[in-house]
């Protein structure tokens, strides 16, 4: 009998709530599709003001900050310096707060509009933007708690780094992934994943503070934030399945429409025309429908997240806080159906021929393109190895990059990693070893039967087995601060004693040793390595750029060329991104395949102007 009892609360518990939740749906549907014109025709005004107004203004304060720290580029290991100095933070703050408040206007607006039904979007437009300083405040408040909630788990995951993976190199630890590593991925892990579940917890519990900004007349941020997390309490599970199935919705909705939309321009790039007339118009017409297919998911998504917000505000509002005012547009200031269709179609075509001509405009047959043997050509052989850079010149590499460090009796060795863990050496850093310990390794053998016996070279031996052969790239690795001066000193010094200056340039991770290596020797090009970059990294005075494939765009090649500057893209070993890279304007592909990536160069190059012009269209439309 209890348990009957206990199935049949169960059962009615579970239909209340499959009633409230239906009666969310509904309710979501109800007023989306009710104010849906208004909706968009503010979206479009506010997408114009962000674009014009408040995008500009964010940008500005992060070159301002910038500008502050001294530096006019933040390279992938300068960041946690850049975000950690006192000027960091008030960047971090103030641009996180603008971008915030960005977002929290455009929902104020439609929270207004979609609560009042006879409220004109322009006034909904006005009304938003006077709230404007309390929605910065309001941002940079909240910004702020989770930035002061993220320094316990920083810390903790600092302690775990310092434990675990201190004085080692990271890109053995990756590769060999020894048991240091997965317990320092577990714990860090372990930190992150509690970190986002406490940011959760705080979303929730501020879910209606924005609402009460934008509803509320006259409520204050302080008092928004203590008011959301008292109406919230006791309903968290609720508001986060709720959220969580419009993400779901949402997320299916837009992978169907986006991938249908691609495969429609895969099968145009692949049926295309060798007529650019036929073919590069169709690709334009087919840019335009997703661009505006993107635009209008983007619109459906928030207001169909402010009416989900609204359908959970709604049972927690004060009284009165929801207008049913007559509608939003007169019928006598409406346009009429056909008028709006020829005013789509219009458009449309315009966007089309504005794509098309973009295309057009963009496109070269200029087909220069040097490849790089990457560690002197890590795929077929032990990487910076002679017989590497042996099989970089048959394979008729234009460089090979290799890596240069300082041993512990202060030798020039060629190797990567800054300890011996990849190379059976155990656990020692290579500035703790002398030479002839660290040539005592066998790292052939376990490549293949055929390299047995190689040895880690010095520097001289790699620049007398590549005088005359191949040119080298030749990359500084400095284990600190204090032995960078001098490794730079004694690279240059062997470089000029081998007479192999105009056949080498030096690139690093350090720009302190790329300055020097230009004070040293003039005559000699050197480039910055960078995996994450922000602010304009073309400020930096170099003669090349090497950049992870993602980061080498069309934009960056030719903000950098401006300044007389060459990208380089690493580490390329997919054959299908060499012709995408060649038409972005990339100068130099690092590959571990020489070999692979010059046979598809030579296909690319085989190809008549037609087949090429139309390939280059579809990778600048792919972009």
């Amino acid at each position: 009998m209890r348990v009957v009892i206990l199935a049949a609360n169960f059962t009615k518990s579970a239909g209340r709530m499959f009633e409230q939740y239906w009666d969310d749906v509904k309710w979501i549907a109800a007023s989306s599709c009710r104010r849906i014109r208004s909706a968009v025709a503010f979206s479009v005004a506010f997408k114009v003001l962000n674009f014009i107004v408040l995008a500009p203004i964010a940008a500005a304060v992060l070159r301002y900050c910038l500008a502050k720290w001294g530096r006019a580029s933040v390279g992938n290991f300068e960041l946690f310096s850049f975000f950690t100095s006192p000027v960091g933070v008030v960047a971090l703050l103030g641009v996180g707060a603008l971008l915030l408040a960005s977002l929290y206007l455009e929902l104020t607006g439609l929270l207004r509009l979609l609560s009042d039904g006879g409220l004109h979007w322009w006034e909904a437009f006005k009304g938003s933007t006077r709230l404007l300083p309390r929605l910065i405040a309001l941002g940079l408040v909240q910004l702020a708690m989770y930035v002061a909630l993220a320094v316990p788990f920083l810390i903790g995951i600092g302690l775990v780094y310092l434990r675990f993976w201190s004085g080692k190199d990271l890109n053995g630890l990756i590769i060999l992934k020894p048991p240091e590593f997965w317990w320092g991925v577990g714990f860090a892990g372990t930190l992150a994943l509690a970190y986002g579940a406490v940011a959760v917890m705080l979303f929730l519990r501020q879910l209606y503070a924005v609402p009460a900004v934008a509803l509320e007349p006259g409520t204050k941020v302080r008092e928004a934030l203590r008011s959301s997390a008292r109406r919230s309490r006791g309903s968290l599970w609720r508001m986060a399945s709720t959220l969580a199935a419009w993400a779901v919705l949402q997320g299916l909705l837009t992978t169907v429409v986006v991938g249908l939309l691609h495969w429609v321009l895969q099968f145009i790039l692949s049926r295309g025309s060798s007529s650019l007339a036929v073919a590069v118009p169709a690709i334009g017409t087919v840019l335009a429908v997703q661009w505006l297919a993107v635009t209008a998911l983007s619109i459906l998504a928030n207001v169909t997240f402010v009416a989900t917000v609204l359908s959970l505000y709604r049972r927690v509002a004060p009284p009165n806080v929801f207008g049913e005012g007559a509608p939003a547009v007169q019928p006598a200031r409406r346009l009429s159906l056909g008028w709006r269709a020829a005013g789509i179609l219009l458009g449309c075509a315009a966007l089309a021929g504005v794509f098309s001509l973009l295309t057009l405009r963009g496109l070269e047959l200029k087909e220069d393109l040097e490849i790089t043997a990457h560690r002197a050509g890590a795929a077929k052989a032990p990487e910076n190895s002679l017989a590497a850079l042996k099989q970089a010149i048959a394979d008729r590499a234009n460089w090979a990059e290799i890596d240069v460090q300082l041993t512990s009796d202060q030798k020039l060795v060629v190797m990567h990693d800054i300890d011996l863990a990849r190379v059976g050496g155990g656990n020692r850093r290579v500035d703790q070893a002398t030479l002839a310990e660290i040539q005592a390794l066998d790292i052939g053998t376990p490549v293949g039967p055929k390299f047995a016996g190689e040895r880690i070279p010095t520097f001289e031996d790699v620049l007398a087995a590549a005088a005359g052969k191949i040119r080298l790239n030749v990359e500084l690795k400095p284990h600190d601060s204090s032995d960078a001066p001098e490794l730079t000193r004694r690279v240059i010094e062997e470089i000029r004693r081998a007479e192999m200056v105009p056949e080498c340039r030096i690139c690093s991770q350090s720009y302190e040793s790329l300055q020097l290596a230009k004070q040293l020797e003039p005559t000699m090009d050197v480039g910055y390595i960078g995996a994450t970059t922000i602010g304009d990294v073309t400020g930096l005075d170099v003669q090349f750029l090497m950049v992870k494939s993602n980061l080498a765009t069309r934009q960056l090649v030719d903000h950098a060329r401006l300044r007389g500057i060459e990208i380089h893209a690493w580490t390329v070993n997919d054959p299908a991104l060499v012709a995408p890279l060649l038409d972005a304007g990339v100068a130099n592909l690092i590959t571990d395949d020489p070999a692979g990536m010059r046979s598809r160069l030579e296909e690319v190059r085989a190809l008549s102007v037609p087949e090429r012009l139309i390939l280059r269209t579809g990778h600048a439309i792919a972009r």
